[in-house]
This record gives C-alpha cells, sequence and structure tokens, in this order.
C-alpha cells in the first residue's frame, strides 16, 4: 500500500490476518506508517464504505443513497477482500491522506501468520496535520532550504512525528515498523481498559539494546505500546506507578 500523489513513493508491504476486522485493519495501517490515530477514517470499495458509523450523520446524506457503509468493527478483511482485489484507505478528513491497498497475494495459512508484519516499504509518512499534499510540499520546501527562515521552527514543529529525530522524509526503519506490529491488533481502547484497569500489567523490567519492557507472565510490554494505551483512556484518568527494588538492592 502506498500513499497517493506523493512521489517518490511513501510505501508499505504488510502481511496480515484476513480474519481481522477493518477497525484492526485501520490499527495496522496506523501502526505501520506511524500515524497517530486522532482522526477518522474510511475504506472505499466501489459502492462500499467501512467505517466508524455517526450516528449523527446518516449515510446516504454522506456518501448518497447508492453507497453501502459497513461497520469496520463488525466487517473482516476476508468478507470484502474476497471479492475485490484493492481498496482505498482515507485517514483524517481534513488533510485526507489518501492510501491505495492492493492485494498482491492471498495465503491461506491465517494460523500461523496471526501477527501483521512489514515485508518491505520506503519514506517517512508526512507529518500529521501539516496540511494535506500541498501542505506537506511546503514543509518539505521549507526544511530542504537550510537558509530559510522557518526551518527551524518548522523542524522543531515536526519533532512530535519522529521522537525527537530531525525530520527526514526519506526515514524509514523496517524493525521499528515491526514492533509496532506487533500489539497493533490490540492497540484500542478496549484492550487499553482490560490492561491499565487490570492487573496483567505486574512484572519485571527488561532492557533492549535501546528500549525498556515490561515482562508481564502473558507478554512484553514496550514503553511506547503502553503509552499508546495510555492514550486511548480518558484524560484525568488516575495512575499510579509504583516499583518494587530488585533483592540485590534492598
Amino acid at each position: 500500500m502506498y500513499i497517493k500523489d506523493i512521489k517518490p513513493l511513501i510505501w508499505r508491504r504488510l502481511r496480515i490476518p484476513g480474519n481481522i476486522t477493518f477497525q484492526q485493519l485501520h490499527q495496522v495501517i496506523q501502526a505501520a506508517f506511524d500515524w497517530f490515530d486522532y482522526h477518522w477514517y474510511r475504506f472505499e470499495f466501489d459502492r462500499i464504505v467501512v467505517t466508524v458509523p455517526d450516528e449523527d450523520c446518516p449515510p446516504e446524506e454522506l456518501y448518497g443513497e447508492d453507497i453501502k457503509e459497513m461497520d469496520s468493527g463488525a466487517t473482516t478483511v476476508d468478507e470484502l477482500f474476497k471479492l475485490h482485489d484493492k481498496c482505498e484507505y482515507v485517514y483524517d478528513y481534513g488533510d485526507s491522506w489518501c492510501h491505495d491497498i492492493v492485494i498482491e497475494k492471498r495465503i491461506k495459512d491465517t494460523k500461523n501468520n496471526a501477527i501483521p508484519v512489514c515485508l518491505a516499504g520506503a519514506r517517512h509518512r508526512p507529518s500529521e496535520d501539516v496540511g494535506g499534499v500541498g501542505g506537506y510540499e511546503d514543509f518539505l520546501r521549507i526544511i530542504m532550504n537550510k537558509g530559510h527562515p522557518e526551518r527551524k521552527e518548522m523542524l522543531a514543529w515536526a519533532e512530535k512525528d519522529t521522537n525527537g529525530r530531525i525530520f527526514d522524509p526519506e526515514y524509514f526503519d523496517i524493525k521499528e515498523v515491526n514492533r509496532r506490529l506487533e500489539y497493533a491488533l490490540e492497540d484500542d481502547a478496549e484492550h487499553a481498559r482490560e490492561l491499565l484497569f487490570g492487573d496483567d500489567l505486574n512484572g519485571t523490567i527488561s532492557y533492549g539494546w535501546n528500549e525498556i519492557f515490561i515482562i508481564s507472565v502473558k507478554k512484553r510490554y514496550t514503553m511506547e505500546h503502553i503509552g499508546r494505551l495510555l492514550y486511548r483512556l480518558d484524560e484525568g484518568c488516575k495512575v499510579t506507578i509504583k516499583a518494587e527494588p530488585n533483592k540485590k538492592y534492598k
């Protein structure tokens, strides 16, 4: 899949299980491109739109009488991709980031491919809220000109999209992408409440090369994962962090 109207292409080749919902596919795409997931989205197939239904906006008013709306949380990928080889995924109705999704190969063994994987890709996605394709072109023109008076300000603004790195449109790290994809199917409000309001996060600290993990009975959790789950909770939720020292330090 790739983001339309931008050259060179910003793209990802993904292997996903077919039994996931379109809501989960949305989460996978967000993780694959490292979008922030705070805007509306939809998938478009010919005369079908798959999205989160909005009770205040009937589908016939949004798309017309001849377009069928399907609930992304109740529709599986297999249901529609058995009949279609491609669709368009639109994220952020303001900036309108349109992604073309093309099925290259169908794999029957879903059980052994339950975790989404990025097989290849290129380039960093545009900054969130940059103003669509036109705004992104202006942004690149400014940051590529070392003498531009707004360059420093724009690079500082874009640090929200890079975890503090200097924005590089050519940046792509497949290992980072696949670390995010490990938990993409659980990156939603339901899993956030289940984990963070319960006791499953109890465990021990483990250090990776450049990451810190909490190893629980069920799985390991990166700080990035926990941060994304915290974002799913309502603002103002009370959080308590309590650690017990290692016995050798007591």
